[in-house]
């Protein structure tokens, strides 16, 4: 099968000083990137900008993959309808560039970058040759590298420093393993979000020797297939429904192993 799915709650600091305590809730799926029938899609290009905009459950159910989540910070947000949308940072599908890396230190130069074989790097865009890529994406900030919390030096893109819904990627030493992992926010009792700070140590936790986040807010999303084409959401997006995203990244595996409430 490959993929391993499990929730967490995180425990976050208080918003404010002396606030009260909070928490909030992460959806984890671990992918064995050395499993057969493995394999990563991405938001190919369409339109006359990069891409057009659909919900997350619309890239599933279009591509028929396992698992997906919302990716790259994009422009314009945010229409609650399909529209022409031009990418920031670095995107890549099955090989072609549908968004070149950005050369402004202030936006998205970090990637997630999987070569053939599924060999998988998260680095800065700059680092790595675009011609050996088949599927990247791009986010605000390396957040763990080299198994370390680097979150203090992100740029101000995201919104570091405060508690939002948050999308992430990371990997295991090695690169065996890739995390998605999407965390809630800006729903009062239920869950706050994380900083990056906070995220890090989610990551950190998890095993992660390197993650990078990604798009976050009200584009924070995981839906999954058990039956394909058939997507269901397993988050609770923070504005009441799905997001209209420009970029997604997609799972293909084999039949994913039923929920423990199933």
């Amino acid at each position: 099968m490959g993929v391993d799915y499990e929730t967490a709650t995180v425990p976050s600091n208080p918003a404010t000083t002396d606030g009260a305590p909070t928490t909030s809730r992460a959806y984890i799926a671990r992918v064995d990137l050395r499993a057969p029938g493995v394999a990563l899609q991405t938001t190919s290009h369409s339109g006359p900008l990069n891409t057009v905009s659909e919900t997350i459950s619309q890239f599933a159910t279009r591509t028929r993959v396992r698992l997906a989540i919302n990716a790259n910070f994009f422009a314009p947000c945010c229409n609650a309808f399909s529209e022409p949308k031009t990418i920031i940072g670095l995107l890549v599908s099955n090989g072609r560039v549908v968004s070149p890396a950005t050369k402004d230190p202030t936006q998205s130069e970090a990637v997630l970058a999987i070569m053939r074989g599924n060999a998988a790097v998260i680095e800065h865009g700059s680092n790595i040759k675009v011609s050996q890529i088949v599927t990247a994406v791009a986010g605000s900030a390396i957040v763990v590298q080299n198994g370390k919390d680097i979150s203090a030096s992100s740029p101000n893109e995201g919104d570091p420093t405060n508690p939002n819904p948050r999308t992430l990627v990371g990997l295991s030493n090695h690169g065996r393993y890739l995390y998605l992992v999407v965390i809630d926010g800006r729903v009062k009792g239920y869950s706050t979000g994380t900083t990056n700070a906070q995220s890090a140590a989610l990551m950190l936790a998890l095993g992660c020797d390197s993650a990078l986040n990604l798009d976050g807010g009200g584009s924070t999303e995981m839906v999954r297939a058990d039956k394909l084409g058939e997507p269901y959401i397993l988050n609770t997006p923070s504005g009441g429904a799905e997001r209209f995203d420009a970029a997604a990244l997609g799972v293909y595996a084999q039949e994913l192993p039923r929920l423990p409430f199933e």
